[in-house]
């Protein structure tokens, strides 16, 4: 009880819990080297009083946390499920199957918009939520999870708020409007061979496998993007076999992200074992291209696009602290960069084929508009405009993910204060999907932001990209690729069912492992 009170409840100890795993078996076996050592002139050793000592602490360790976190926690008054109250391991089986949007959902209908889901932590579906624990005036910082890449480094990780905003400023330079008109070219390139495999396959009567497609898409143009090399999945046709591993890298996010300091055990001690190898592979891999990429010397080339890694390696030293950026931010880039916009990909495009009429709208709205420009798409066709953001409401790059801590002055939302010392959690899949921020919030109405605008009853519920300095940097180039694919594919395609199938699986098998990750979509596109 003293260790617990004295000091475990004080500060964090994620990042620590390999060390006091070590130390807590290497004490149990010096107790029973001590043990041995004070009876080796007895008959017989036996390993009951050490037993009974081990035995003992851990009873009355575990015993304060319960009596503790049930009954005297700052967090007691909030409702929730009994076992959560006590160890988030509760919550590690109920999202065994990465599915935590649906576990949240749950518990919204039965406790309310305020709901404890861990011993300190508070899950929030409310859109006040999302400007406290964001905007411009918060005092709340990035929560302990933010920590995986512990002792690496990378933007979207950072939990200082000065660090994060001088990295950002870095980062920034590869996110200027003549570098977006750059990168533009590259997609554009990716987005004709991914029309032309779906040509052929239309003319054949083929179905497409757009969720393999879509991905194919994100990962080939998000390479030459960030390293000036591409996957070559479209190509190919094939998934590149690292593409492979880190989408099995990814898997570990889905059950562990309740539990940061599991997954930093996780990672001490079993680096080859289950899905953590694949995570070592895929960083490793990470770490190389970037390496190869600071290789190569591409500024005297006139005819390359800069990447971001020209811009994040201009004028860096060669330094530990410096390689501990790009190792991290390299991992960043494929990552972030490639999995959300291909899963907002796959729910638009479900949504276009059960619902051809919209797909209609855009097609009468492209003649006379150029549908490789992007800024003109976006000013000439509110339809298509409207159809990108309804994606981006019902299908958000993080479900339930971006989770926050309060300091020490605690902060109020919607009326209701919420302690020091507090993890928030705000899913956006469940916000969206609350009635009174949009009516009929379960479906599919582009039309609601551009015709109908009393259906959306209160904006601040809309936060695809987040707010602030910790907003998505990306969030122009992912919206430029929304509009220059669907309005390519809608110009030449009808988009149709397979005969018997439904597009239920995209969002039924959807994975929630940080980033989205939506089921099978596969769609019957024709030439008009």
């Amino acid at each position: 009880m003293a260790i617990h009170r004295g000091l475990f409840i004080h500060g964090e100890w994620h990042i620590q819990a390999p060390t006091i795993l070590l130390a807590h078996l290497g004490v149990f076996a010096l107790v029973i080297v001590c043990y041995h050592v004070a009876t080796e002139h007895g008959d017989t050793f036996s390993y009951d009083v050490p037993c009974l000592f081990a035995a003992g602490y851990l009873v009355s360790l575990f015993a304060s946390m319960t009596v503790y976190r049930v009954f005297f926690h700052r967090l007691s008054g909030f409702d929730g499920p009994f076992w959560a109250r006590i160890t988030k391991l509760w919550h590690v089986w109920k999202v065994r199957d990465a599915q935590n949007h649906v576990l949240l959902g749950g518990l919204h209908e039965r406790y309310g918009d305020f709901i404890r889901t861990g011993p300190s932590e508070i899950t929030v579906v409310h859109p006040d939520a999302f400007m406290v624990v964001d905007g411009p005036q918060t005092k709340c910082i990035k929560a302990e999870w933010y920590d995986l890449l512990h002792p690496g480094l990378a933007l979207v990780t950072t939990r200082d708020k000065k660090i994060h905003a001088a990295r950002r400023r870095q980062w920034n330079r590869g996110f200027s409007s003549q570098s977006l008109r750059q990168y533009e070219e590259k997609v554009l390139f990716y987005l004709g061979q991914l029309d032309e495999i779906i040509e052929r396959e239309a003319q054949t009567g083929q179905i497409c496998e757009m969720t393999d497609l879509f991905y194919w898409f994100g990962f080939d143009a998000m390479g030459d993007f960030v390293f000036n090399k591409s996957f070559d999945m479209l190509h190919d046709q094939q998934w590149h076999h690292m593409i492979v591993i880190l989408q099995r890298a990814l898997d570990i996010l889905g059950p562990l992200s309740p539990v940061p300091w599991l997954i930093q055990i996780a990672f001490k001690f079993f680096p080859n074992f289950w899905v953590i190898k694949y995570w070592f592979t895929m960083k490793a891999w990470c770490e190389e291209q970037m390496r190869e990429r600071m290789q190569m010397n591409l500024s005297k080339d006139p005819s390359r696009v800069p990447d971001v890694a020209h811009y994040l390696t201009e004028d860096v030293e060669e330094s530990t602290d410096s390689w501990t950026w790009l190792s991290g931010d390299s991992i960043l880039a494929i990552v972030a960069g490639s999995e959300p916009t291909a899963a907002v990909l796959v729910g638009l495009f479900s949504c276009l084929a059960r619902h051809p009429i919209h797909a209609e709208t855009i097609h009468a709205e492209l003649p006379g508009v150029d549908i490789t420009d992007p800024i003109a798409l976006s000013k000439r066709c509110p339809h298509l405009e409207a159809t990108i953001m309804e994606a981006l409401r019902l299908f958000p790059a993080l479900p339930t993910a971006g989770l926050r801590k309060t300091l020490d002055e605690g902060v109020v939302i919607a009326g209701r204060y919420i302690p020091p010392q507090t993890t928030i959690v705000a899913p956006r899949w469940l916000i969206v999907r609350r009635e009174d921020c949009f009516t009929r919030a379960t479906e599919f109405i582009p039309e609601r932001w551009y015709k109908h605008p009393e259906m959306v009853r209160n904006k601040a519920a809309y936060n695809p990209f987040g707010l602030g300095h910790n907003s998505c940097l990306g969030k122009t180039l992912a919206t430029d690729y929304l509009r220059l694919v669907t309005a390519r594919l809608v110009s030449k395609y009808h988009i149709r069912l397979p005969e018997g199938e439904t597009t239920d699986e995209v969002v039924g098998d959807l994975r929630d492992r940080f980033a989205s990750r939506p089921g099978r979509l596969r769609l019957r596109l024709e030439v008009r």
